[in-house]
């Protein structure tokens, strides 16, 4: 159990290795400055499903409450929106073209001044989303949904896998990596999805990694992977907890966070608990 909070921790989002936000659910939300943490104050108690942001004073949060938050430096507030379904994720390419996805297969985007929903041609959940200006925007989720944007237009790729998508990570529009339950594993070069053999039936919640040598997949029962070419090893997390979401700065300052506001610290060598 975290020493900052009880309640499940489920993602994080970062703008350098003293800025740093976590947030979970009952509306828990956490700063860190590089020298200690705090609790911020969301305005409710909303369950925090994903970060993202250009920086400090731009940050979106999406809500399983159906809500889009936005931190500008100051306070928390709730953007303006149509009724939405409980949000799941969110991604952008810039301050002025952000995607946020949800349950029933919508998304919508935000061009500066609104969010307004975008075709998808599907009503399965959509779990997350990932982009790059060379490459686009991408969004995974159940029943192996993966979803690529055309234009204003999203379409489904194939990937043959009834998997439940979680997460989705990458380097680039050629090197991409989405993981999910029964130890669901995949990379996408761009044009063809291969399978990486994972060796477990545990559910992968969220992949990340400071580059393309060195990615790592989080998930349930404290389990951290870590793909060591085309292999995944598992790697001792010093926890049971189940593991949301991975972020950091560099190799050796990674965070990962989970159910019971467990926080846990990467310095290269090992995991700690963060006090």
């Amino acid at each position: 159990m975290g020493s900052l909070t009880e309640s499940h921790l489920i993602c994080i989002k970062g703008f350098g290795e003293n800025d740093i936000f976590v947030g979970g659910a009952d509306g828990t939300m956490l700063h860190f400055n590089g020298s200690e943490w705090s609790k911020m104050d969301t305005k409710g108690r909303w369950a925090i499903k994903n970060l993202w942001g250009t920086g400090s004073n731009n940050l979106y949060a999406v809500c399983t409450d159906g809500k889009i938050l936005k931190y500008d430096g100051s306070d928390w507030n709730m953007e303006e929106t149509e009724n939405l379904p409980p949000m799941t994720g969110i991604w952008g390419l810039s301050g002025n073209e952000i995607y946020a996805c949800s349950r029933i297969g919508k998304i919508l985007k935000y061009d500066g001044s609104q969010w307004q929903f975008m075709r998808t041609g599907t009503d399965v959940d959509i779990t997350r989303l990932w982009g790059c200006k060379e490459g686009g925007m991408y969004a995974v989720g159940y029943d192996g949904l993966v979803l690529k944007l055309d234009g204003d237009r999203w379409s489904r790729m194939t990937l043959l896998t009834g998997s439940e998508l979680y997460g989705i990570y990458g380097f680039g529009p050629t090197d991409m990596y989405i993981v999910g339950s029964d130890g669901a594993t995949f990379k996408f070069n761009g044009s063809d999805f291969t399978e990486v053999p994972s060796g477990t039936m545990n559910f992968f919640l969220d992949v990340w990694g400071p580059d393309n040598e060195m990615v790592f997949a989080v998930g349930d029962e404290g389990m951290i992977m870590y793909l060591d070419g085309d292999q995944w090893t598992r790697i001792e997390s010093n926890t049971e907890e189940y593991l949301t979401a991975i972020w950091g700065t560099s190799e050796d300052n990674i965070y990962a966070v989970g159910d019971n506001g467990i926080i846990i610290h990467w310095n290269g060598e090992d995991w700690k608990s963060v006090d």
